[in-house]
């Protein structure tokens, strides 16, 4: 006989999701955090600027044979990542990955000082500054990835105080040494030793190891080394982007900057049990699949997904990941529906909307 499931009660998802935030999970964002500030952060907006940018005159013959056939997948399919995987022509990717960043570029420029001023909130924060006040003694460090490339995180991160490495060190161009980054959030504090003597210890404040797996609006390769740099938007002779676009280059470029981009990331997610998604649409099937998915749907690790609108690959991860949860919009009106394979079906939250992660922070972890 097949078991009969429970019905999901607010009590019960409340007590769930609250406990969730107990085992220090990996956070993992994508553009929804980005989009929950300027719409033009999303896939869509950046499809048209695109589509206006790179002008047919410019191309050679076989790269307009190409982009022709990136557009008309564009038009018919809006699947970015399928369309993407027409280009093989390195020059045309080259001038979509430029065109990228200049797209990206423009509106985080437009948005970042509002956010780090505060003028303009980033509305996962509430959940971060969470998160890391309440990092153990033991373990002071709250590991976070993204695949955005624009660095809205990062303004948020230092208006909340919250310090935070992303594996660089250095001033205005900084090298790739995790190490030595891991400097920038330690301090000496001393503490006393015997009767009389006082010794000095060092100390790590509690802090964001944030990996930024796509590379970034301010990453580049120069000279063969991987380094970041905000003192300039415009690329110049000699830097070359470091941005995984979607597509079949992706692939690629992910293997050829794997120990930059991902060894670290790697290490971080095999060390948790865990895991929280903020605004992630669970695209990156070259990211997601040998690591995090086979975690919550195999060894049943414990996963929240807090996302405005769910998809088919949400939906099939659900079905059999039983220890995760979904927070999402209710599809017909301004509500949040909640998730979860071993109860009977959606519980509705009308007049709740913590779908939205200010609200969610809030409502569930009380600030």
């Amino acid at each position: 006989m097949p078991m009969i499931k429970p019905e999901l009660t607010s009590e019960i998802a409340y007590k769930a999701l609250q406990r969730f935030f107990y085992q220090k999970p990996f956070v993992l964002f994508g553009t929804g955090t980005s989009c929950a500030v300027d719409r033009s952060f999303g896939m869509k907006a950046l499809e048209e600027y695109l589509k206006k940018e790179i002008p047919a005159p410019s191309l050679t013959l076989k790269q307009t044979y190409e982009w022709d056939k990136v557009v008309a997948k564009l038009e018919t399919r809006n699947d970015f990542e399928s369309a993407m995987n027409e280009i093989k022509d390195q020059k045309l990717l080259n001038k979509v990955i430029d065109k990228t960043a200049e797209h990206v570029t423009n509106i985080n420029r437009k948005v970042c000082f509002e956010i780090f001023t505060g003028k303009t909130n980033w509305s996962a924060i509430h959940i971060f500054k969470s998160l890391v006040d309440g990092l153990p003694e033991t373990d002071r460090a709250l590991h976070v990835a993204t695949t955005n490339y624009d660095m809205l995180a990062e303004y948020a991160f230092a208006n909340s105080e919250i310090p935070y490495i992303t594996g660089f060190y250095g001033g205005v161009i900084r090298k790739l040494d995790w190490k030595k980054s891991e400097r920038q959030v330690t301090y000496s504090e001393k503490i006393p030793s015997g009767r009389s003597k006082m010794v000095s210890v060092a100390r790590i404040k509690k802090h964001i190891r944030f990996y930024k797996v796509h590379g970034s609006i301010n990453t580049f390769e120069f000279n063969n080394q991987i380094i970041e740099t905000d003192s300039s938007d415009q690329l110049v002779d000699g830097f070359q982007r470091i941005m995984i676009t979607p597509g079949a280059s992706k692939h690629e470029a992910l293997h050829n900057y794997r120990t930059a981009l991902l060894s670290e990331f790697d290490q971080a997610v095999r060390s948790h049990s865990a895991f929280l998604f903020l605004g992630f649409g669970f695209n990156d099937n070259q990211l997601l699949n040998n690591a995090i998915v086979d975690k919550l749907r195999v060894q049943n690790a414990h996963g929240l997904i807090i996302t405005r609108d769910t998809n088919e690959r949400i939906d099939a991860l659900l079905k059999n990941s039983k220890n995760t949860w979904l927070v999402c919009k209710n599809e017909n009106e301004e509500s949040v529906r909640i998730f979860n394979c071993q109860y009977k079906d959606w519980l509705y939250l009308h007049n709740k909307e913590f779908w939205k992660f200010d609200e969610f922070a809030e409502e569930i972890l009380g600030g």
